[in-house]
């Protein structure tokens, strides 16, 4: 084969790779969907401000609230005093929490979260934001307190306002 009959041969394969490539599932932390299903309590998600999910075994399991989250890993995590603080890291690690603001995915690390006297889908009172001033002052008009997620999953049930 001389070099002008491989030229189209070439491009018909960079093409292809091309596509192919377009198509690929791109990495990264899933979208979560109105209606999907809580992997903790089984409900339908309705308001993704409390919507969040963790990447457990290579899957996500998505929840409707920060409590159902809590709540799921809390054994995985060893969920209070003596608990192991390797395992609530990593599950703190692997879980990505809505801003209440904006309703967009962050990193668990990320964000401050609220538990408050305030309704939320379970009625633990959890919420998330990127802004610690907006988590404090939340918190301040509905007697509640600031922490990171880890700090959550170490308590031994889910923590009290």
């Amino acid at each position: 084969m001389r070099l002008p009959e491989r030229v189209p041969l070439v491009a018909a394969l960079a093409v292809m790779a091309a596509l192919a490539a377009g198509c690929a599932r791109t990495p990264g932390v899933p979208a979560i969907r109105t209606g999907a299903a809580c992997a903790g309590c089984g409900m339908e998600v309705h308001d993704l401000r409390f919507a969040c999910e963790r990447e457990s075994a290579g899957s996500w399991r998505v929840y409707d609230a920060i409590e159902c989250l809590i709540r799921d890993a809390g054994p995985t995590a060893g969920g209070g005093a003596g608990g192991d603080t390797a395992a609530t890291a990593a599950v703190a690690q692997s879980a990505w929490l809505a801003d209440y603001d904006r309703q967009t995915l962050h990193r668990a690390d990320s964000l401050w979260v609220v538990r408050g006297e305030f309704p939320s889908p379970m009625g633990g009172g959890f919420a998330a934001f990127l802004a610690r001033e907006a988590a404090d002052s939340v918190a301040a008009v509905t007697r509640g307190r600031v922490e990171r997620l880890a700090t959550w999953l170490a308590a031994p049930t889910g923590g009290t306002p």
